[in-house]
């Protein structure tokens, strides 16, 4: 995803994002088996960001996270928001690849489920205080990235749903708790690659202007641009 020559090692720990209503963990399964919490190796880039890196007989995993700043949709305050783009590249076949995020430690008082819109695949946690979203591609948006080879392979634009039969493929974005939304993707060949970006926002409660929804449904380049950006 990155050169790493220059960039700076940093402490090993699971890649976590701290929010007011609870702490975003992510999970990734190649195949049968799932990733430890504890990347390989880490790097800090200069504006903050990180690099995550797991190291598999099958695969390369990369996490590229941090905290970037883009304006509000509607002009509004600033939103806190953080984007994790994910990139696995394959060494050998792989069967499938599922990639997770999932708010933990949620207060009693809070509640949350799916959040979807047009392209779209989020889930939002509120309570009388603040809400959370966390969103990436939905299944519809995955399949055009697909039929752009661009992000993904290509073969997978004919794999995944795209319409009424979205929640019984075998591909495509699932929610299998109220605060968790998983992309289950199809195999990847040797040497492909596949990109995901999964964007987590938060703001304080108002039913008029769910800012926090509305940032996390971020174009994948313009996160990465804004990741890899010097400095101020």
């Amino acid at each position: 995803m990155l050169p790493t020559d220059q960039l700076a090692q940093a402490d090993r720990h699971p890649a976590v994002i701290d929010t007011p209503l609870g702490t975003v963990e992510f999970s990734v399964s190649l195949g049968s088996e799932a990733l430890a919490a504890e990347p390989n190796a880490v790097w800090r880039l200069a504006n903050g960001s990180r690099l995550y890196r797991w190291r598999h007989p099958t695969a390369t995993v990369d996490l590229l996270i941090g905290s970037i700043d883009v304006p509000a949709w509607d002009g509004g305050a600033p939103v806190p928001m953080w984007a994790g783009i994910w990139q696995v590249q394959a060494h050998d076949g792989l069967t499938g690849v599922v990639v997770s995020a999932q708010l933990t430690n949620v207060p009693a008082d809070a509640y949350s489920g799916p959040d979807s819109g047009e392209c779209l695949a989020a889930v939002t946690v509120e309570n009388q205080h603040f809400m959370v979203s966390i969103g990436g591609p939905d299944s519809e948006l995955l399949a055009m990235q697909a039929a752009d080879g661009r992000l993904m392979p290509a073969s997978w634009a004919h794999l995944l749903p795209t319409g009424e039969h979205e929640t019984t493929a075998e591909y495509g974005v699932r929610y299998p708790d109220p605060a968790r939304i998983a992309w289950h993707l199809p195999g990847l060949a040797t040497k492909e690659a596949a990109r995901l970006c999964i964007a987590t926002a938060w703001c304080p409660r108002d039913d008029d202007r769910p800012a926090a929804w509305y940032a996390v449904d971020i174009p994948l380049d313009t996160a990465y641009h804004h990741l890899i950006a010097d400095p101020a």
